[in-house]
């Protein structure tokens, strides 16, 4: 229990180190046939962990990227030191236990049976896709123009035809359009959004599931931003139905929730159709990308869930959007910008003003859009605060 103390005192000495927003660029030493000198060394780790400091800031809000919690970097440190790899279970009890029980949860949570861990929601939407075209002879996928860019790097990955089906005014996926393009061409697979990664969007996802059962297609959810907000009973709406009824569903925890990278999830309604021998395992391995594993995706979040309670998690992710709509209030009352509704914790909003400085600082991120650069603030958990942001703006007003 000493060292673990030890440990804890350590994390959080080094979550104090100086907020220095100073990490321009600095020339790194190149890598030759001797050891740099220690305070060489040294000056490197500072400077690395300054940069990483950046997270920290109330006001950093560009993209989905935050601190993790101590509880979380005990699980990446521990991890590490274990070095455990889950393609033999059975030599890791424990880790396996923890494993079954974070994928168990989760399961219930997002209502398919069946999961695993993956290394980030890419690897999940070419999984999902490829698990759908084993099942079918038809190559046509149907996504928004919102959807994320790893759907189409799976698309091409497998040959598939990627179709991109319209927006509407609040950039979710047209349903009428889809429909049209549905009856013109059966699908393989739809793919709804749950949290784009612009805007924060929410498909109808229960209407793209009824589409999905009646040309028999694969219906896939990318909830890989906003499927963290399955915790809270006011979003039911927003999954639309029962998410027992998807083919397959992929999150992640390092965006929603701010645990390390990679920390990610895919879960499927029925087991996975593809078994491989390998003739040096005991057991084996499943029909999914991932190989070789360890606990990277399961260890940190099954002990911030053990220090903080479903409870905790859940405020975390209410937190985020409470402070999303507080900005997105304050913008439509101080300003005459445009400001998109407040989906999943993501504010967007369009202006004539300059705000490449705050873009260089980490406080805004630029959205490429038909009408023109629109600019976002991304909230996570506790991490942004709107007051800090607001402050940050308030001289643009």
């Amino acid at each position: 229990m000493t060292h673990l103390t030890e440990l804890y005192e350590l994390i959080s000495h080094i979550s104090e180190l100086s907020n220095s927003s100073d990490t321009h660029k600095q020339a790194i030493p190149p890598i030759t046939q001797h050891a740099c000198e220690p305070q060489q060394f040294a000056s490197l780790l500072s400077l690395l962990l300054q940069e990483g400091q950046q997270h920290q800031r109330l006001d950093w809000a560009a993209h989905m990227t935050s601190p993790i919690s101590h509880a979380a970097l005990m699980g990446q440190i521990v991890n590490q030191l274990h070095n455990g790899n889950l393609l033999s279970p059975e030599l890791y009890p424990v880790l396996a236990d923890i494993e079954h029980s974070t994928v168990s949860w989760l399961s219930e949570l997002f209502e398919q049976p069946y999961g695993h861990m993956t290394a980030g929601s890419s690897y999940g939407n070419l999984e999902a896709l490829w698990q759908a075209k084993q099942a079918s002879t038809r190559r046509t996928v149907y996504a928004s123009t919102s959807t994320h860019y790893s759907i189409h790097k799976a698309c091409q990955l497998l040959d598939l035809e990627l179709v991109e089906i319209p927006c509407n005014s609040v950039q979710q996926l047209d349903i009428e359009a889809l429909e049209i393009a549905c009856q013109q061409q059966p699908p393989l697979a739809i793919v709804a959004n749950a949290g784009t990664s612009a805007f924060g969007a929410f498909d109808p996802i229960e209407a793209c599931v009824n589409i999905a059962k009646q040309y028999q297609a694969w219906c896939h959810i990318d909830a890989a931003w906003g499927g963290g907000l399955k915790l809270l009973p006011e979003y039911a709406p927003h999954f639309g139905c029962k998410l027992s009824q998807v083919d397959s569903l992929c999150f992640d925890p390092h965006k929603a929730w701010g645990q390390p990278k990679p920390s990610s999830f895919l879960f499927y309604r029925q087991p996975t159709s593809l078994i491989f021998d390998a003739n040096y395992l005991q057991q084996p391995p499943q029909g999914q990308l991932h190989g070789s594993r360890g606990g990277e995706a399961c260890l940190p979040l099954w002990l911030t869930l053990q220090t903080q309670g479903i409870k905790g998690l859940t405020q975390w992710c209410r937190n985020a959007i409470t402070e999303a709509q507080s900005l997105a209030d304050t913008l439509q009352e101080k300003t005459n910008w445009v400001v998109y509704p407040q989906q999943s914790g993501i504010v967007c909003f369009q202006c004539s003003v300059d705000l490449t400085p705050l873009i260089q600082q980490g406080i805004l991120s630029l959205v490429q859009h038909e009408s023109g650069p629109i600019y976002r603030c991304v909230f996570i958990g506790e991490s942004v605060s709107s007051k800090a942001v607001t402050t940050q703006l308030q001289p643009y007003f």
